[in-house]
């Protein structure tokens, strides 16, 4: 049912009121002239609204929050640009081998590490080419507790014998460090493959991708997870639990822009972790915060118009940013559950959603539409995603499927708990599918609200038997979501951690396709293979698609230079505030 939008109106007047009795915004650093107009100086204030990052080691980031803020005190050897495109970082250039499995990087000489007490005299020393070799090995090395492993499994010589390097030094095999990783002098680092495959470079481009020094990690140990080192433009200042990270500026940084300015900008960033979208959107209002990445949905009507612009309200006051997202919404099944193995149960729940009436009525048609296809959204530009023929809502298709489980009328009695974590969006989502489950299947349903990271960390031990989850790109390629129902990471025992794919789903069709897709370097035909691949995923529901995001984003009028990309990359060293 729709609330009238004078009663919407009202509400959001009244809670502003309330809301804006708190402080104002604190200023701690002052302004200076920069090149072609631009600025120095200011600080930066974003909110996560998930709460804490759980870790800020490169090998144990496993959601956005973590690479939110990582991605800004940390480099890798290349990256993604506003517009996705890979560019250099720490590696000025590289170039592959005409068979596809030799990458050679040719290093910048100008980068050091931040400041710390972990290197002599406590002044940050130069990355070397050991230093990425390090890095990398890292995330193949299981007693670093790296959840990254999958990124190299099975396509970087000798990742897989280094991961397993215990059992097999006990045949008398001495494994010394990941063959496939090279660093032959300080400028040049070579990784080899075992094989083509054409993603690769986008995998160097994720958070396990990040450089750290080796000195840090023997230094800080386990605490190296809340003392992170890198050499991004800003260093880690402090971290409280639940308040704010601070980083400030790194005086040191490589990089310059197009007009001759150092970079970064800005003195400092602030995060917080305010955990309530309307507290988030007060403090926006007051000028405490930078920007607003999550309008609430009571509101959204009343601030962007059907046609996503501003409404005159709002369009005197701040900026509107919005683009298709590669994000997607779902339901996560644990498909090794006594339950939930069951093909026609999970299709019979899949049936029983309707994904149009979320979006509309419960999201305002805030998303960029309803997933009637996979869980890849749309935005992969020659990806076929009409080629994948998903599930939509049908009644009677669910009554059938239903019938075919053994559940409902006439058979066992059907009690689902479907876990959620504490943020207004997934709740919203988790009440109307609650609601549409009782009504079509008769079900009782129980909702299990947990914090963000508990959830994360309980899907991959396999504690949890269905959960609502979403995923934002880790790199603007199709594998990515689809690596998450790959049966390669599957591990061995149920007591064994499953990530990226908690799901434990394991077809061999799917499998196929997939792999087939991994090496072939045509991205059209490298599509039409990954969607044979998602057609088999979308009929045996391991996860049941919602809907696709759509990004949007206020921004006070005093920022410059902080596009908003599909993927929210949240990179901060080009903003600089006018004021």
């Amino acid at each position: 049912m729709s609330i009238p939008t004078k009663i919407i109106i009202f509400s959001l007047a009244t809670f502003l009121v309330i809301a804006g009795s708190g402080c104002k915004r604190e200023e701690t650093t002052h302004s200076h002239s920069a090149k072609s107009g631009k600025k120095y100086g200011g600080r930066y204030t974003i909110n996560e609204l998930r709460g804490n990052p759980s870790s800020m080691d490169p090998v144990r980031i496993n959601s956005k929050i973590e690479d939110d803020v990582a991605n800004n005190i940390y480099d890798r050897l290349i990256d993604n640009n506003s517009t996705l495109d890979l560019v250099p970082e720490l590696a000025k250039s590289w170039e592959i081998s005409s068979d596809g499995k030799v990458y050679t990087f040719h290093l910048r000489t100008n980068a050091y590490f931040h400041d710390d007490a972990c290197f002599p005299s406590g002044k940050g020393r130069r990355f070397v080419a050991s230093d990425a070799k390090y890095s990398l090995e890292r995330v193949c090395d299981p007693k670093t507790f790296s959840i990254g492993y999958y990124v190299f499994q099975d396509i970087v010589q000798g990742a897989n014998d280094y991961f397993n390097r215990d059992s097999i030094e006990q045949t008398g095999r001495h494994v010394d460090g990941v063959t496939g990783f090279q660093a032959p002098n300080d400028t040049t680092f070579i990784i080899t493959l075992t094989k083509p495959y054409a993603p690769f470079p986008e995998h160097l481009a994720t958070s396990f991708g990040f450089i750290v020094p080796r000195e840090a990690v023997e230094k800080y140990g386990k605490d190296f997870s809340r003392h992170p080192i890198g050499t991004g433009p800003f260093i880690f200042d402090h971290w409280n639990d639940d308040e704010e990270i601070l980083l400030k500026r790194n005086p040191r940084y490589w990089q310059i822009d197009s007009t001759g300015n150092q970079l970064p900008l800005l003195d400092e960033v602030k995060y917080t972790f305010i955990k309530d979208d309307k507290t988030l959107f007060a403090n926006f209002e007051r000028g405490v915060h930078d920007e607003d990445f999550t309008i609430p949905t009571e509101f959204f009507q009343n601030i962007v118009t059907p046609d996503k612009k501003l409404t005159p309200e709002y369009e005197k006051k701040y900026q509107l940013q919005h683009v298709t997202a590669m994000n997607s919404y779902f339901i996560d099944i644990l498909c090794t559950s006594p339950q939930y193995s069951n093909l026609a149960l999970r299709r019979a729940m899949s049936f029983a959603i309707d994904r149009s009436q979320i979006v509309k009525y419960v999201l305002k048609n805030m998303p960029h539409g309803s997933a009637e296809n996979g869980i890849v959204p749309p935005g992969f530009k020659n990806y076929p995603i009409s080629e994948v023929h998903g599930i939509s809502y049908n009644p009677d298709s669910a009554h059938y499927w239903l019938k075919k489980s053994g559940y409902g009328e006439g058979g066992n009695e059907l009690i689902i708990t479907l876990s959620v974590y504490n943020e207004p969006r997934p709740l919203q989502i988790a009440n109307a599918i609650q609601s549409m489950w009782q009504t079509t299947l008769g079900a009782k349903v129980d909702l299990h609200v947990m914090q963000a990271q508990q959830l994360i960390d309980q899907s991959e031990d396999g504690k949890l038997d269905l959960w609502v989850t979403r995923w934002y790109a880790d790199y603007p390629e199709v594998e990515n979501f689809l690596s998450l129902e790959y049966g390669r990471f599957v591990p061995p025992s149920l007591s064994m951690k499953s990530y990226p794919n908690s799901t434990r789903w394991n077809n061999n069709e799917f499998n196929k396709f997939f792999e087939q897709a991994l090496v072939t370097t045509d991205e059209v035909e490298r599509d039409k293979l990954y969607a044979k691949a998602e057609n088999i995923m979308a009929y045996e529901s391991p996860a049941i698609p919602l809907f696709y995001e759509e990004h949007y984003r206020l921004l006070q009028p005093w920022v410059r230079d902080n596009p908003l990309d599909p993927m929210n990359r949240i990179d901060l060293k080009w903003v600089w505030l006018d004021k």
